[in-house]
């Protein structure tokens, strides 16, 4: 059985410019998801989809295996992750994706293979995706709390609401011939996999980039 991590990086970033060739330790955050995923057990390869040759060039020189993305399907605003999803698959022959972002450069390897193992030995779920614990009193935009009702007789504390999952983009694996299929992250019975707290962050803004490399460097 071949498992595939896979990474996408596109030439442009609207909120965060150039975001995937940014520094980050010794590397960039690009590089440095690269070397991560290379230092993983359970995965076989690293692949890196872009449409930029600056990015596929950098990422052949880490030992990745690079495939070129058409430009329009590297374009969020007219293409929609399900076509981004199905195009990308589309490029690789494998038989497990490991569908990493670059952007949750805190992962650890180990944490990467225990997410492939539970995938792995969990026969029920047809794929995995990571997640966070949120367990906080929610509310929603129309102010109404969704979660708890704040004029019971007692205040429920935070530790005793239901237990609640937010996805964090960090991991998603699925078998490639499914992910081709159904065109997105997960299937229909997904398992979900609860990274530490610590190394969840997304980096999407400059606010988001800085409290990573502050992480990283403590």
């Amino acid at each position: 059985m071949k498992i595939s991590a896979v990474i996408v990086a596109k030439k442009e970033s609207k909120r965060l410019p150039n975001k995937n060739m940014l520094p980050f330790g010794n590397s960039t955050i690009l590089g440095h998801k690269i070397l991560q995923l290379s230092k993983c057990k359970k995965i076989d390869e690293v692949v890196v989809g872009s449409n930029c040759e600056e990015i596929l060039n950098y990422s052949d020189s880490l030992g990745a295996r690079t495939a070129r993305r058409p430009d329009e399907y590297c374009d969020e605003d007219n293409c929609s992750a399900n076509s981004m999803i199905w195009n990308m698959c589309c490029l690789i022959e494998t038989d497990v994706v490991v569908w990493a972002h670059c952007t949750n450069p805190l992962i650890k390897p180990r944490t990467y293979d225990n997410a492939v193992e539970c995938f792995l030995t969990r026969g029920h779920n047809d794929s995995l995706l990571s997640v966070d614990i949120l367990q906080e009193h929610i509310w929603s935009e129309e102010s109404k709390p969704l979660n708890y009702n704040p004029w019971q007789g007692r205040h429920p504390l935070a530790k005793e609401l239901p237990k609640m999952y937010k996805q964090n983009g960090a991991i998603f694996i699925q078998k490639h011939k499914q992910m081709k299929e159904n065109r997105y992250f997960f299937g229909k019975k997904p398992y979900l996999f609860v990274t530490p707290e610590a190394e969840s962050i997304d980096i999407n803004t400059e606010r988001d980039y800085r409290i990573s490399k502050f992480f990283k460097i403590n």
